[in-house]
């Protein structure tokens, strides 16, 4: 099989639930994609290793795979892909409760997601900042992170610009100006 076979056989068995059969789909993929001398793809395999490995409590195997993914996609300048990485690292340390490490990894992959004008991620990863903030008990916080996940949300619709008006009413209540 070619690495893109590989690659993808592992996300038909990822989608269908057999997370043991696609990660090693996926770690054969990344030996594939270093024999083509495709860093891209190997850093793509990496985040999706790494992805499993959170999802099956497997920390200590997630961290390398997930670091790797972004920095590889970092010296390639795939921004979009690196701030997905970063996101799954967020995800990955909020977790494993090192919130602070999960706030940098969400605040890079906002500033990243913005830079490369995907404002549905930059949303999506506001509001898992946002999340993080209200399970630490830091409500202004919280609320000023989901107040800016609705403002760059292009699909916040009708309601979510009336939840964003509300927050910005008692961000004000709070003396905090946005």
């Amino acid at each position: 099989m070619t690495a893109d076979q590989l690659k993808d056989e592992g996300l038909r068995l990822f989608r269908a639930g057999d997370y043991e059969g696609a990660l090693a789909q996926f770690e054969t993929a990344v030996a594939a994609y270093a024999a083509a001398n495709n860093l891209t793809g190997q850093a793509e395999m990496w985040n999706n290793i790494g992805v499993i490995q959170r999802m099956r409590g497997q920390r200590d195997l997630a961290l390398p795979a997930l670091t790797q993914a972004a920095e590889a996609f970092a010296s390639l300048g795939d921004k979009n892909r690196q701030a997905q990485a970063l996101g799954n690292l967020g995800d990955l340390y909020s977790f494993g409760k090192q919130p602070e490490e999960a706030a940098r990894c969400y605040s890079d992959a906002a500033a990243l997601f913005a830079a490369d004008g995907d404002r549905d991620k930059q949303s999506q990863v506001l509001r898992a900042l946002s999340l993080l903030r209200l399970r630490q008990g830091k409500l202004a916080q919280a609320m000023m992170h989901m107040e800016e996940s609705l403002a760059v949300n292009p699909r916040a619709g009708f309601f979510g610009g009336i939840f964003r008006a509300l927050l910005r009413f008692a961000l004000g209540l709070m003396g905090i100006k946005r």
